[in-house]
């Protein structure tokens, strides 16, 4: 959420996507009091960059989970958008939403997007960025004064692991269990001090905020990836393993190719919808 971690050249942040629901037209929402929730953006090299955070609107194809681009970038404000920041450290800012008390946005979904990228001094210094996706939908009502909500105790607390799994030699045309033949399974910890409702889903990098690795293509369907389970509670301090399988047909145009997947974990049923990724890469047997 997304949460969901991206990286891009010499930055990551975990902040890949973000949903929050039932906001208040009217009314302003910082997601660091609504959710404890900033960008942070992680200078992974070793030099000093500058670094800046720019609220952009999102074009069609980047649209996701049926919403619109929201309709004035002024919408979205950073508490910072600026910084000079040190090898391996990072920057974070506070994202602040404000909705027009205009009733022809009740009842709607909107998405931004915030592109956190170095500068460069106008020499031959490579400028590498990344993007992050919030999406908000607006409640139907307008609620009273009294019952407003602008806090929360939602949170990022919860990990899954490994961050990246690499299979060679998968098989097309059978069911490749990848916990019998290898071993591997994804572990999903609650570390937060309540009980939550976790989704698993495979994805298409297209189909998330992840960046596609170099020498590796697209999954062709995310639903060739399956898991033991898709969706399951977890108590404070709980950790679930989950097995996962890889169901490619036969189909000869797949051999010998490289495929990335996404594993999303997401927390369910929230205020916000917080969310990180895992990458497998396959490659496929000649």
């Amino acid at each position: 959420m997304m949460p969901q971690s991206t990286t891009a050249g010499g930055l990551s942040t975990q902040l890949g996507e973000v949903v929050v629901t039932n906001l208040q037209i009217g009314q302003t929402y910082n997601l660091r009091e609504l959710a404890n929730l900033q960008i942070t953006v992680r200078n992974t090299g070793e030099d000093v960059v500058n670094l800046r955070m720019d609220v952009l609107k999102p074009e069609t194809r980047e649209l996701r989970q049926g919403a619109a681009a929201i309709p004035d970038i002024s919408w979205v404000t950073l508490s910072q958008d600026s910084f000079t920041v040190g090898g391996k450290q990072p920057a974070s800012s506070d994202i602040i939403i404000s909705i027009p008390d205009d009733p022809q946005y009740l009842g709607k979904k909107f998405q931004v997007i915030i592109w956190s990228h170095t500068v460069g001094d106008g020499s031959t210094f490579m400028e590498v960025g990344l993007k992050s996706r919030i999406i908000f939908t607006t409640d139907t009502v307008k609620a009273d004064l009294d019952k407003l909500v602008t806090s929360s105790a939602a949170s990022l607390d919860f990990s899954l692991q490994p961050e990246e799994i690499h299979l060679d030699n998968v098989p097309v045309g059978m069911s490749y269990d990848i916990t019998e033949k290898t071993g591997r399974v994804l572990t999903i910890t609650n570390s937060g001090n309540r009980q939550k409702t976790f989704r698993l889903q495979s994805r298409t990098v297209a189909g998330s905020s992840a960046t596609l690795t170099d020498k590796y293509d697209d999954a062709p369907e995310a639903s060739y990836l399956q898991f033991s389970d898709n969706e399951f509670v977890l108590a404070p301090k709980e950790t679930k393993t989950v097995n996962m399988y890889l169901n490619f047909p036969s189909n000869k145009e797949y051999n010998g190719k490289h495929y990335m997947f996404i594993i999303h974990a997401y927390s369910a049923d929230e205020l916000v919808t917080t969310g990180v990724y895992s990458r497998m890469y396959v490659s496929i047997s000649p």
